[in-house]
């Protein structure tokens, strides 16, 4: 095929905010056989990816506005890199603070959107890479959508950060999908942060068709000009408005509420909003808009947006980390073999590449966890998610026994033994008169001190806390603990370690507890103590349902284990002894060998109730109140104590160690919230005047 020089045309508005980061179009007409096609390009020049904000919505429309229709056949969207469109700017979002402004917003986006659908001639959406929330509705407002074959995300966030897609998601995906499965893609999988890959939006009916990433433009431009010409079959019927209806699938949507009701006990006001227009029968604009700008302005939105960007940006550039080079690291160490310990191995061995070996007092423990390495590793491989050959490779590097010092030419050592410091004391002096003396040694511990972890080792600047969270492969936190004789380069290792593992840091003093650990021995102090007093314990479990946790305090309890929490129970109150208290049924139900307080179906369990008094009327609002404040007087000590930088970092451990829904905000806008303190006074007064005005987000 011949192609004729392009014609290009930089569409620049300049109505851009300070906060904005403006979207440019690139106009392309490309000649292909007898069809001339209009490419354009969405492309950010400060290499940012793109996104839709008030500037970059006015370059989109001046790019439709200057179209040469009279010439053209066919309009194709794209975009640059590995990104199509990244959705709305949502530091514009957080702009809003009336209901007009608020509904501006989705009302600007569907006019823009609705000019490109309504072009003479076929709109394609050539999708190079990701594209979600309001880069989907972009491309959903196209004829057609082909998508590269590397494209990983395709969906809308908007549920999770609050709000709902606002223009046009909703009723096209309906269109597409019908309401059960659009559903899913909207609410479920929004929650959860999962996304579309290319094959399956194109198997569900999202998109057209996948096409090879050698020269993606190529193969749309053909794909284009194959069904301009008729040599392509139509994939269906293009064609869709704001007032078409749709069939509705009740029992699918009333499952989803079942679901959001148990999960979150109507916390968050975003996926029911969501399900009242699917049920709806037809979404027109008036409806989006109205329901867009309501969330817009919710506290849940603002604590949202702002647990996205502050997850985002710690994750990006920790606090804390020292310009020191970091070790290389090219072998590592795992002493220990249970379970946390197995799942370190597995971690370093399929993140690294690099030879793991771990180490116990009994070969029976270490076949254990290789056994439990390769049984992890098949089952990766029956989901899809490792070709057999790449588990082999991973397997291979994983290996153990029963020396230490076997680990004698390891980069890096983590221990992971019974948490008891004389053991780890024990553990690190054995292990410095084996190891180099280069050689990083991390321990794994959940709460213990490192300084006193350390007093035993000639050269303490070498030992770093590096405390992962269960499941290791799915909590992407790890809480960096540090003492006063840490050095620089040791730090700048773990943190570049803890970057190369897909975790994100928070650097922590070293305090008992750290972060999540205080953070939930406190909660976990005071609702036992209610209970142990006589409060009806039904009652303090459920207290904390409004503000929609993902686990009761008593639930939460049964999967660490009454034991763990026991342990860590009674460090954190020979610590802190005036705030931290000792339950005397927790230590009942351990000697007793009982696994926690509750039944499966989360009543408390005949054994547990035989170790509590009586219950007693209880107010659940005093309750609350008092959890509540217990939160307030701990995040405040540490603050105070300066265990972390701020209460950014609190709220990000929360949110990626603890699995506190973005809705929250982490920890502190939920106090906010709930307790009428001033953590985070802009994200209820002013939008966008807290810490999303910041540079670094």
């Amino acid at each position: 095929m011949s192609e004729k020089p392009a014609t290009l045309e930089i569409i620049r508005e300049t109505r851009a905010t300070p906060t904005e980061s403006t979207t440019e179009i690139r106009i392309t007409y490309v000649q292909r056989d007898d069809y001339t096609i209009a490419v354009l390009t969405l492309e950010n020049p400060e290499g940012r990816p793109a996104t839709l904000g008030p500037a970059s919505l006015d370059n989109l429309e001046a790019a439709l506005l200057a179209l040469d229709l009279s010439t053209v056949d066919a309009v194709a969207l794209t975009g640059t890199g590995s990104i199509f469109c990244a959705g709305a700017d949502l530091r514009e979002l957080t702009g809003a603070s009336t209901p007009r402004d608020a509904e501006e917003v989705a009302r600007r986006g569907l006019d823009v959107f609705h000019r490109l659908e309504a072009l003479p001639v076929p709109t394609f959406a050539f999708i190079n890479g990701a594209a979600l929330g309001g880069g989907l509705e972009l491309a959903l407002h196209t004829n057609y959508r082909v998508a590269c074959e590397s494209v990983r995300a395709l969906g809308f966030p908007e549920v999770r950060l609050g709000l709902l897609p606002g223009w046009g998601g909703i009723p096209r995906t309906i269109a597409l999908l019908g309401s059960e499965l659009a559903a899913r893609l909207v609410i479920t999988d929004s929650l959860a942060g999962k996304n579309l890959t290319a094959s399956a939006a194109a198997d569900a009916g999202l998109i057209d068709a996948v096409l090879p990433g050698e020269d993606f433009l190529a193969a749309s431009l053909e794909f284009t000009v194959g069904l301009l010409s008729g040599n392509i079959s139509k994939p269906r019927a293009a064609g869709f408005t704001d007032e078409s209806s749709f069939e509705v699938s009740g029992p699918a949507l009333e499952g989803v509420k079942a679901q959001l009701d148990a999960r979150f006990k109507g916390a968050i006001p975003a996926p029911y909003r969501a399900l009242e227009l699917m049920a709806a029968g037809s979404v027109t604009p008036a409806a989006q808009i109205r329901a867009f700008g309501e969330l817009l302005l919710s506290d849940q939105a603002r604590a949202s947006i702002y647990a996205f960007y502050v997850t985002q940006s710690l994750a990006k550039a920790p606090t804390g980390r020292p310009t020191a080079e970091p070790l290389a690291v090219r072998s590592i160490g795992v002493v220990g073999a249970g379970l946390m310990a197995s799942q370190l191995a597995l971690v370093f061995a399929r993140q690294l590449r690099v030879p793991v070996r771990i180490t116990d007092l009994s070969q029976e423990r270490v076949e254990g966890a290789l056994q439990w390495v390769g049984g992890q590793l098949s089952k990766l491989v029956q989901r899809g998610h490792l070709d057999p050959a790449t588990s082999e490779d991973i397997r291979a590097l994983v290996t153990g026994g029963t020396a230490k010092g076997d680990l004698a030419g390891c980069d890096i050592v983590i221990e992971a033994v019974f948490e008891e410091l004389e053991v780890k004391r024990a553990v690190f002096a054995e292990l410095e008169r084996l190891v180099r003396p280069d050689t990083l040694l991390l321990t794994n511990t959940s709460s213990l001190s490192i300084e006193a972890m350390g007093a035993v080792l000639s050269h303490p600047e070498r030992l770093v806390g590096f405390h992962f969270f269960n499941p290791v492969a799915v909590l992407p936190l790890v809480e960096i603990i540090t003492t006063p004789q840490t050095n620089e380069s040791t730090l700048a290792t773990a943190f570049e370690l803890a970057k190369r593992l897909r975790k994100t840091a928070v650097l922590v003093t070293d305090t008992a507890g750290f972060v999540v650990n205080r953070v939930l021995t406190r909660l976990f102090s005071e609702v036992l103590t209610l209970i142990d007093q006589g409060a009806d314990p039904m009652t303090v479990d459920h207290a904390l349902d409004p503000v929609g946790l993902p686990m009761t305090p008593l639930r939460l309890l049964q999967f660490i284990g009454p034991a763990v929490q026991l342990h860590i129970c009674e460090m954190m109150q020979q610590t802190y002894p005036e705030r931290f208290g000792l339950s005397s049924s927790l230590k009942e139900l351990v000697a007793a060998g009982i696994p926690g307080y509750l039944t499966d179906d989360g009543g408390i369990s005949p054994a547990a109730a035989s170790l509590l008094p009586p219950p007693e009327a209880t107010d659940v609002g005093v309750v609350r109140s008092r959890i509540l404040t217990a939160l307030v007087t701990e995040v405040t000590a540490m603050l105070d104590e300066g265990v972390v930088a701020g209460p950014e970092q609190i709220d990000v451990c929360m949110i990626l160690g603890a699995n506190y829904p973005f809705h929250t905000g982490g920890l502190t806008p939920l106090l906010d919230r709930e307790a009428g303190t001033t953590f985070h006074p802009g994200l209820r007064v002013a939008p966008g005047a807290d810490y999303l005005s910041k540079e670094n987000s």
